[in-house]
């Protein structure tokens, strides 16, 4: 993607969740150990939170939206056979949405979706973007640039050709 024009990530609260569920994890291991009084457990369902943990942050770290000038993108993954990137084309593009409200504004993380024109399969639904209010104004700008032409501007342009 040589024409990359911006680059959106997910932002801190992406990783909210993860690191909850990992130190629940470990509370409850260690009750679950005095109950049954096996102290062993409580180490091995820490390692497994924490290998699992870092996993998960690996996953938020390898999110980015692309703009380019074929379309948006995104690209995630981790290990080599989850790698990869889809997306939607400019032609195909309906339009790009995000959900407003006060936790939203005030980390300035929003959950993005952008529509596509034909079918469900092929659209793009992310939360916790960072600035993802600007990058649904980015997309939606960039729709209203390619095909705010209308068919008379077209008409008008095509009659000032002139044919031998």
């Amino acid at each position: 993607m040589e024409s990359c024009k911006k680059i959106y990530n997910l932002s801190w609260v992406a990783y909210f969740r993860p690191v909850l569920t990992t130190m629940l994890a470990v509370v409850i291991s260690f009750y679950i150990a005095e109950m049954i009084e096996r102290q062993w457990l409580v180490g091995v369902i820490v390692v497994i939170a924490f290998i699992c943990l870092a996993y998960q942050v690996l996953y938020i770290r390898s999110v980015e939206l692309y703009i380019d000038d074929e379309g948006v993108w995104l690209y995630q993954g981790v290990l080599p056979w989850q790698k990869g990137f889809y997306g939607v084309k400019w032609r195909d593009i309906d339009g790009a949405l995000y959900n407003k409200g006060l936790i939203s504004w005030a980390c300035r993380s929003y959950a993005i979706h952008v529509v596509h024109r034909y079918t469900k399969n092929s659209e793009i639904y992310l939360r916790h973007v960072l600035h993802g209010n600007l990058f649904v104004e980015t997309v939606n700008d960039e729709l209203n640039k390619r095909y705010s032409e209308t068919p008379t501007q077209r008409k008008s342009e095509n009659e000032n050709i002139v044919i031998d």
